[in-house]
Formats: structure tokens, sequence, C-alpha cells
């Protein structure tokens, strides 16, 4: 689908260089918007496959966790394009470095895989909010990234359950707090996505599908579509709202 009200537009999308924010990214940048990429990680890759394409996009290095690199990398995209018109906020973890497979039971939870977590799943979405709002100066519309998962908790993964819950307050208390100035917030709340994690068949795998009633897992490119639905014009009268992209799951 075509959004030509996109055009022109600046927008920042975190957690570009893979996924759902790489997917979000592509689909800005082909609608004719200028894409501030945002990533732990210089997002060269992504960034060279837009200007093949002849899109326009500042690719930043930023780890999201710290206010003050999120503050430099947005006012960098206003410098580099005049101003901000909206935002996919799609970084985000389910495991750590230390603890990868994202197993956290309760019990034995380590307060440095619940602080690494909960500081980039939530504190950096909050502080891409906060520098994000305070650089847009007319309407526009930002689209966080939540889960199914932080609405229903499933077991053993305390740490995303609760972020991702958060990150539903704070879209909707951003939501109120800025609609009178003409900009919305909003939430995708995904299912099971196609990623490296779950290529793998596994018995939790195979769990979320045997009750999903698409019976399949998401692409990337679905999530994005919506997105860009959320962040367009044609999304005009939805903010505070948390939509699940989910295939029928929850």
């Amino acid at each position: 689908m075509s959004y030509p009200d996109l055009e022109g537009r600046t927008f920042i999308v975190t957690g570009a260089s893979s996924g759902m924010g790489r997917s979000t990214a592509l689909l800005l940048a082909q609608q004719g918007a200028n894409v501030g990429l945002l990533d732990l990680y210089q997002p060269n890759e992504i960034a060279d496959q837009i200007t093949e394409l002849g899109g326009k996009c500042l690719p930043l290095q930023c780890n999201v966790q710290d206010p003050a690199q999120v503050d430099v990398a947005v006012e960098s995209v206003v410098r580099q394009y005049g101003a901000l018109h909206g935002a996919a906020n799609m970084a985000g973890i389910a495991g750590t470095r230390k603890t990868k497979s994202g197993n956290f039971p309760l019990i034995s939870l380590d307060d440095e895989d619940w602080d690494a977590i909960v500081r980039t799943n939530m504190d950096g979405v909050k502080n891409c909010l906060r520098a994000q709002l305070r650089a847009m100066n007319g309407p526009g519309s930002i689209v966080n990234a939540a889960s199914t998962a932080g609405q229903y908790g499933p077991p053993n993964c305390s740490p995303y359950v609760s972020s991702k819950w958060a990150v539903i307050g704070l879209t909707k208390t951003a939501a109120k707090e800025c609609g009178k100035k003409g900009i919305r917030v909003n939430a995708v709340a995904p299912g099971i996505i196609q990623t490296a994690l779950t290529a793998t068949p596994s018995s939790g795998r195979d769990a979320f599908l045997a009750t999903t009633a698409l019976g399949r897992i998401g692409q990337p490119e679905e999530v994005a579509r919506t997105i860009l639905f959320l962040l367009s014009d044609q999304a005009s009268f939805i903010t505070a709202s948390v939509l699940n992209v989910d295939g029928g799951y929850f």
C-alpha cells in the first residue's frame, strides 16, 4: 500500500539493523521518507541498502539505554533533515549476553539480567520518546514496540514481560500528554515473528503455533506494514492504542 503523506517526512527507527526495525526502515524509505537509522552497532548495511534503492537515510550508532546518546542522535537527525515527524521505537531484547536463552525463572532471576532487559526495553523507549517529543514541533506519530507476551504474561520471562507491559503504559501516557499538539502515540504488540531465534523448531515455538489462529509465524514485513499505517495520516484518529500483530494468538 502506498502512503503519499509519508514522502518527504522524517522518521527515526531504532533497532534499525535487523528484524522488524530493519523492515520498517526499508518501507519508510520506499515511501520517500527520510529515515534516521539508530542501532547499537553502526547500521551501515541497512543504510547502504536504502541508498542503493534511492532512499535517504542517516545511520547512527546509538545505545538507547543512554539518554545522552539518544539526545545526540535525535538532534543529529533533526539537524540533517530540518524536522522530525515521527518514530518507530523498535530496539529491544529478550535475552542477555549472560543468559542468551531468555529463560528467566523469577526464583533464580539475576539482577544483572533484569537490569539489562528493562534498561533496553523500558528505559530505552522512555529515553527515545522523551527526546523525540521534545524535537517534534508539529503533528506527527510515534509507534513503540510492545509485545503480546507483555499482555498475557508467560512464565520464565518476567524481565521481558514487565518491560513490554511498561511500554504500553508509556505509550498511553505519552499519547494523553501530547495529543493536543497533534502527536499520536501507539504501540504494536507482535506475536511470534520470524527471527534467527524462532527459525529452529522447538517445543516453545511449537506451543505458540498450536494456539495461534493462523497457525504460522509472522514475518517482520507484516509488522512493519502495520507500523507504516500507524505512522501515516490514514491512522489520524488512532492514538493511545495497542495493535496486536500476532496471527490471532492473544
